[in-house]
């Protein structure tokens, strides 16, 4: 007998409409969003450093954040 694979929305095997996602993928995710706040605070970080200005960290944080939530949302959400 073979088992049926049941596929939610986004197409995910093996996971029903309205179940939780697995652990793994608040991580993913979590890791996603940390990741590219330390990456563009650093390129704002670089910029102040370089041309002797202020507020480029403040923006790359802002801009790190708001770009991550937007792979996460393209990613879990609309998929």
């Amino acid at each position: 007998m073979e088992q049926e694979k049941s596929r939610d929305a986004g197409g995910a095997p093996g996971r029903k409409t309205g179940e939780a996602p697995p652990p793994a993928e608040a991580w993913t995710a979590l890791s996603h969003l940390l990741s590219g706040i330390l990456l563009f605070g650093g390129i704002g970080w670089a910029v102040d450093a370089l041309f002797h200005l202020r507020g480029f960290v403040v923006a790359g944080l802002l801009i790190g954040a708001a770009a991550s939530m937007y792979l996460i949302y393209l990613r879990y959400v609309k998929s």
